[in-house]
């Protein structure tokens, strides 16, 4: 009998350390397990059925008009399912992140405009900057994070900024064209957007705000569907913070387009504002322990219908909410 309890005790002491094990390195785990496991391969054009509003720009991206001078542009072959959006002015165009590595988005943009376009990033994940080396200006978020990190002109996204490697994409680095303050105006000639911050899914998110059209381009921030809160960098903390301030300072009638998630819809991702009442409604209660997840890691919370925030464990205190 003492053996046997001998033998349980061992045991149990080893699956705690397993356990514990896996909580500290379960991001670089992770990370290594996708970039084993490899990205699927591209969709074939043909399978690919495109929304009513949307045309092929060439074998690999699609586009969509959201009106005369804003434009949806997506990858559809693309398991991530990607999508940039292209502002134009009178004077000039801004393209709201450049999209995944695979292919070369600056023909499509030829197209779609004669203006010189400058191209902002909503966040440095790799798939959101995979052109920025393509353009003559970048602009970035004029954050004191950001600029220290600036050398000689150039900012260069470390690995969990970046997180190219589950893909096997090298870290780009671009000059930097130009500081863009929060809450700052930037004049495309009779059209003015203007850049909010909007942290939690990374540190230094941010989102453009079309007032004349009422649309918000929130990148990774929120939409329909999952949302990512687990990764390297991300904060629920932030993410609370960030969705109470857009509630007080958006319009009601405002629109949200998102970076992902048109496949299942056949257009442009986009929610209305009772989607980030419903998300701060469900962080509240992720917050304070009423909201169950399901799954071991990353755990699923249920927001509403379609929508879901993907994080690690939570409840009072966790270190999920941290305010840093």
């Amino acid at each position: 009998m003492r053996r046997i309890l001998r033998i349980g005790i061992v045991t149990g002491a080893v699956l705690i350390v397993l356990v514990g094990a896996f909580y500290v390195f379960r991001t670089p785990l992770l990370l290594k397990a996708l970039e084993l496991a490899g990205a699927p391969p591209l969709e074939a054009q043909e399978a690919v059925v495109l929304g009513e509003e949307e045309t092929w720009a060439d074998d690999f991206y699609s586009v969509e008009r959201l009106d005369a001078q804003t434009f949806a542009i997506s990858e559809p072959r693309y398991f991530r399912d990607v999508y940039s959006y292209l502002v134009v002015g009178e004077e000039e165009a801004l393209l709201i992140d450049s999209g995944s590595p695979l292919r070369d988005i600056s023909p499509v943009l030829a197209k779609l405009t004669d203006k010189p376009v400058s191209v902002i990033a909503t966040h440095l994940h790799f798939d959101h900057v995979g052109n920025h080396t393509r353009f003559a200006k970048v602009l970035m978020p004029d954050l004191s994070s950001l600029r220290a990190r600036t050398y000689e002109g150039k900012f260069v996204p470390d690995a969990l900024e970046h997180l190219g490697r589950v893909e096997g994409y090298a870290i780009p680095g671009w000059d930097v064209g130009g500081w863009w303050a929060v809450g700052a105006e930037f004049d495309l000639g009779g059209r003015s957007l203007t850049l909010l911050s909007t942290p939690g899914h990374t540190p230094d998110s941010i989102s453009i705000w079309d007032k004349t059209t009422n649309r918000l381009f929130m990148g990774d921030y929120a939409g329909d569907g999952e949302i990512y809160a687990f990764l390297p960098n991300s904060s629920l903390g932030a993410y609370l913070e960030t969705t109470e301030r857009l509630l007080s300072d958006l319009p009601p009638q405002t629109l949200l387009f998102a970076a992902h998630g048109g496949a299942d819809t056949k257009a442009a991702p986009s929610v209305g504002m009772q989607n980030l009442f419903d998300l701060r409604d469900g962080l509240r209660a992720m917050r304070d322990g009423r909201l169950a997840g399901a799954g071991f890691w990353p755990r699923a919370y249920p927001i509403n219908r379609n929508t879901h925030v993907l994080a690690d464990w939570t409840g009072p205190g966790g270190s999920s909410w941290d305010f840093d």
